[in-house]
């Protein structure tokens, strides 16, 4: 598996220094938050008529469908503001909706995530499939 990844290490860097430095400017950022390592990549045309932003999360675990509250709807809030900023004001309307919908149920959320839990501890699955349901309907 290393191997694969050092080959397309060495694949991305070939192509990104020859061909993107040529034609413009290649900028890019790395971090690590709690969601796991990131990279971000952007690159400008020389006369800054073309710009594209590439984002990769990488993480260690398995996404759960039980995300922190704060930290989906923070998550959301920026998406918001990159699709306010690329004028994507159809998709900003439904994020915004989202936004909203989450934070006037996010007690309703809790508690059913909870309850979600108890079930599953029981091996109540029927009601699990039931508070899996509400949990869907509450977060669209």
């Amino acid at each position: 598996m290393n191997r694969f990844k050092n080959f397309f290490d060495d694949f991305d860097s070939l192509f990104n220094d020859s061909f993107f430095n040529q034609f413009g400017d290649n900028k890019t950022e790395k971090g690590k938050d709690s969601n796991g390592d990131w990279v971000r990549q952007t690159y400008t045309s020389k006369d800054g008529s073309i710009r594209y932003t590439t984002f990769i999360r990488t993480s260690g675990k398995v996404p759960q469908s039980k995300q922190d509250m704060t930290t989906r709807i923070g998550d959301l809030k920026a998406e918001l503001e990159l699709l306010v900023e690329k004028q994507d004001f159809e998709k900003a309307c439904q994020v915004r909706d989202l936004i909203k919908s989450l934070e006037d149920n996010s007690e309703s959320i809790k508690k059913l995530n909870k309850e979600l839990d108890v079930a599953i501890k029981e091996q109540n699955f029927e009601r699990a499939i039931q508070i899996r349901d509400e949990l869907k309907s509450l977060q669209k």
